[in-house]
């Protein structure tokens, strides 16, 4: 995990470059801080606008952040601050963890390096799912759309699309036990 800076010297680096550096490591990690925002608010579309808005904190606090310092664990911290307070203000249907659960379940590391490593067997499991299945599967997850919407952009039947994910799960989970199990075997 990249917790410093790459290549502008803090040192001598400007207000305005450091709060660059910032944005920078923020759109390498927002894969990372989308999936932990969307452990506290479970609904991609709130999710998303969630990490919209952190990064406008992140942005505005850049000054705070040190660099070397744990970047993920920082910005984690200001998301479960914006994701309590949609949760507060949004007055959320259905059932949420309780606020002193989500204390317990939050710590400095949110984020460790197993975790990182977990996002990057993904993106590789999902690199080599077809094409077809790879749409699928961000169209379900990544966009939110149900079955129902996925049948009518790619004009299949709704059980086709179903049917579709079902296996575009099995063959990422499948991938994602292969690459894991790699892992273990060269540590």
């Amino acid at each position: 995990m990249e917790n410093s800076a790459n290549h502008l010297g803090q040192e001598s680096a400007s207000p305005d470059e450091h709060t660059l550096l910032v944005q920078q490591l923020f759109v390498k990690h927002q894969q990372p801080l989308l999936a932990y925002v969307l452990s506290i608010v479970p609904n991609l579309p709130d999710a998303q606008d969630i990490v919209q808005a952190v990064f406008l904190v992140v942005t505005r606090k850049a000054a705070t952040w040190t660099s070397g310092s744990n970047f993920i664990a920082w910005a984690c911290s200001i998301a479960r601050y914006e994701a309590m307070h949609h949760l507060r203000s949004a007055k959320t249907r259905g059932a949420t963890l309780d606020h002193d659960v989500l204390d317990l379940l939050h710590s400095e590391e949110v984020v460790d390096d197993r975790f990182t490593e977990q996002i990057d067997l993904l993106a590789d499991c999902l690199q080599r799912l077809s094409p077809r299945a790879s749409e699928l599967i961000l169209l379900r997850y990544h966009s939110g759309h149900m079955p129902e919407a996925i049948a009518l952009s790619v004009q299949w039947s709704v059980n086709a699309v179903r049917v579709a994910l079902t296996r575009a799960r099995v063959a990422l989970r499948e991938c994602l036990e292969r690459n894991q199990a790699m892992e273990a075997h060269r540590q």
